[in-house]
């Protein structure tokens, strides 16, 4: 039999399956209560619009179905860069380009920014999807604490001045400060400042990933880092996947115009260009100016569900068990007692109670948060969110009881 660990190359060590992946086969029974796939909900898709869309767009031409530009299609990259400009962030189309999905832009930064051993500063929690793209292309991830308002800039700035007297230096930070998954919380205005003097001050990059941004459920939008940026020193993550539809695969990255001149080479090399007929999809939904009412369906959706959960875990929940309170996006974060495994608890939930969530550990960088789980409020079904807590509140009952 042929050992095929012999051809692999020294990086393949480094690169771990998802938890949050893992989980879904799991969740195949029926009767289970989901809470764990961070997805958009499939009845939120906009059909009509859609079917507007491809009939327009064949009776024109088929231009659709073609190779495109590597950048992206130009009329697309402008219509984001007015977009970001008016949102206070200067931008041209030649500071964009349209990525497979927020993944690949991650995946495509991380090849062009890092060497083997370089240092990156994370939240931790945080992505798990990020957390791979580093540890792919052998970043050394160092995690900093998060809290009701984002980042503990207190705990960053020590460990910034630690790593400075022995001589290292982070690459880049990686952060979502809008509804952040997997904890659902927003990084406070202060803070965006502070994170962009400390970037300044030590000389990193700042990746901001904003793919929940849009789903603010009555907040005032905060200021994109961006927005406070005079050197090009932050790298803006957009999407479409969960405003109108993960299936068309259309991400975008907004930076520095030569660090989006090497990006592209490197895109060139991993896929010659993103899916055309997904980019004219999203040129066409954004001219038919229904998008935003669409967006607009989907906060009222998503708030209602994150309340009923809310409501749901005061009601339920045992003494000793917290959660994160989101103002927007997909998720709220639970902590447990600390003697309380949540990965060891999963299979018991759903064999015993047929509900299943997603353990807190895979989005820690140091081993921790075995005592946290992640919630997804987005795509379970209304009537399913109060009985999926009610039952999730007696499998922690249990080990609480058990332990006392």
């Amino acid at each position: 039999m042929l050992q095929m660990e012999r051809f692999y190359a020294q990086r393949v060590k480094d690169m771990r399956g998802s938890d949050i992946r893992d989980a879904f086969k799991l969740t195949e029974e029926p009767g289970i209560i989901s809470f764990a796939g961070g997805f958009p909900a499939q009845e939120a898709f906009p059909i009509d619009l859609f079917q507007e869309i491809f009939q327009r767009l064949f009776q024109e031409d088929y231009a659709g179905l073609q190779y495109g530009p590597t950048e992206g299609l130009e009329a697309l990259r402008r219509e984001l860069a007015a977009q970001l400009t008016a949102e206070g962030a200067p931008c041209s189309a030649e500071s964009i380009i349209i990525t497979n999905g927020s993944q690949q832009a991650l995946d495509l930064i991380c090849k062009v920014l890092l060497d083997p051993g370089d240092y990156v500063l994370v939240e931790q929690p945080s992505y798990v999807g990020a957390l791979n793209a580093i540890g792919n292309y052998q970043g050394k991830k160092i995690g900093i604490p998060i809290d009701e308002c984002g980042l503990r800039l207190d705990v960053m700035a020590n460990r910034l001045k630690e790593m400075a007297s022995r001589g290292q230096h982070p690459k880049f930070i990686y952060t979502i400060p809008n509804f952040q998954n997997p904890t659902g919380v927003t990084l406070s205005l202060e803070r965006r400042r502070g994170l962009l003097e400390l970037a300044k001050q030590y000389d990193f990059l700042i990746i901001e990933d904003n793919p929940y941004g849009e789903l603010s459920f009555g907040q005032e939008p905060v200021p994109h880092i961006k927005t406070m940026d005079n050197e090009g020193r932050v790298i803006y993550l957009g999407s479409f996947s969960k405003i109108l539809s993960p299936g068309v695969r259309v991400g975008w990255l907004a930076a520095h115009e030569a660090l989006v001149r090497k990006i592209t080479v490197a895109k060139q090399g991993t896929d010659l260009c993103s899916t055309t007929l997904g980019m004219k999809i999203v040129l066409e939904a954004l001219h038919s100016g229904k998008l935003r009412a669409h967006i607009e369906s989907l906060r009222i959706m998503y708030r209602r569900r994150r309340d009923l959960m809310l409501r749901a875990l005061s009601a339920y929940m045992p003494e000793g068990v917290t959660w994160t309170r989101p103002e927007g996006g997909f998720f709220i974060w639970l902590t447990l007692p600390s003697y309380i495994d949540t990965k060891a608890m999963l299979p018991f939930a759903i064999t015993e109670q047929k509900v299943a969530y997603v353990s807190g550990t895979g989005f820690h960088v140091d081993g921790t948060g075995q005592n946290t789980i992640r919630l997804a409020f987005s795509q379970a079904a209304e009537g399913d969110i109060e009985e999926g807590i009610r039952r999730l509140s007696r499998v922690i009952r249990e080990r609480i009881e058990v332990a006392m």
